[in-house]
């Protein structure tokens, strides 16, 4: 009944305002993540965010958001059960009201990734976005971003960095490791419906924000307020390369401890980090276990057809 943010009406003005305030300036190339009820009562909604970043970063500059979409064990589409197929002019998607709201902009070009598309608008948005498809890695646009001296700016949503972070797992070799095997339907420019196989979609996030106090502690983090919402900006290279230069030293320090979290399980038994582990887990201790969650895991990605029949029977349910 008392949230501030019910309250508090804010305008384009007071964005822009905030957004100068943590040093965002004409010409910069923005990638972003967004709580947007976080921010408050924004005066007419996401368009007017999105107006108040591009009014900040100038014609010069450039506003990019993720527009990731759905994608499907591959079961689930040798049986006919999944009736969908992403296209890059329609699909809605789900990361969120502003970046579809983004993405449905006129002047927005949305890159052709299956999976993992991203929205961009402004004077590089052409250069993040190309050669963003079916045959190149999930999270390229940041690595172009950082190419450009870009930025990541998270509002409302804490030290996760959404999509930013797997590009520095990217870069540290760490989503080569583990495999999906997850697939979707697509439209590719020639008019086609293909069938695209994802490889690299990232890993377990859960304990990815434990790497921001130390880029914090690189001077690299500058904290401050969009609306009510807090938030932080970083410098796009300098973040992906102390991020990866961290997985890529300590891997085991950035595992969930989930025994059934797929990825953390696969990643610590194939690259054999049991004996670094800090405090290990029961199931992280005990070789027998070991070997159980191992021969599980490879069942779960090699037939899931169990997983797939529990989904469908709990979406006739709904």
């Amino acid at each position: 009944m008392n949230n501030p943010s019910h309250k508090a009406e804010i305008s384009r003005q007071h964005i822009v305002r905030d957004l100068r305030a943590m040093g965002i300036t004409q010409g910069d190339h923005l990638a972003l993540g967004i709580s947007f009820k976080k921010i408050g009562h924004v005066v007419d909604g996401p368009e007017t965010l999105i107006d108040a970043l591009l009014e900040t970063v100038g014609p010069e500059g450039t506003i990019m958001m993720n527009t990731f979409t759905e994608f499907f064990y591959p079961v689930e589409m040798e049986l006919g059960w999944v009736d969908y197929t992403f296209d890059p002019k329609t699909t809605k998607v789900n990361t969120g009201i502003i970046p579809e709201t983004l993405r449905k902009r006129k002047n927005a070009i949305r890159s052709q990734h299956p999976t993992h598309s991203v929205a961009a608008i402004g004077k590089m948005a052409e250069y993040l976005t190309e050669s963003h498809d079916e045959n190149s890695s999930a999270f390229l646009p940041f690595s172009r971003l950082s190419e450009i001296n870009g930025k990541y700016l998270a509002i409302g949503i804490g030290e996760r960095l959404v999509g930013f972070r797997h590009q520095a797992q990217y870069m540290a070799g760490l989503l080569d490791v583990v495999s999906w095997r997850r697939c979707v339907k697509f439209k590719a420019r020639d008019g086609q419906i293909k069938t695209f196989t994802l490889k690299d979609r990232g890993g377990c996030p859960k304990r990815l924000s434990e790497l921001v106090p130390h880029i914090r502690k690189s001077g690299l983090v500058q904290d401050g307020k969009v609306g009510m919402a807090a938030s932080l900006l970083v410098p796009a290279k300098e973040t992906l390369d102390r991020m990866s230069e961290l997985l890529k030293k300590s891997p085991e320090s950035y595992l969930c401890g989930s025994v059934s979290c797929l990825w953390c399980r696969e990643l610590e038994r194939k690259l054999n980090l049991y004996d670094k582990i800090e405090n290990p887990r029961y199931f992280q201790k005990n070789i027998v276990i070991r070997k159980l969650v191992g021969t599980m895991n490879w069942l779960r990605e090699r037939d899931n057809r169990v997983v797939t029949r529990i989904k469908l029977f709990m979406k006739k349910k709904s």
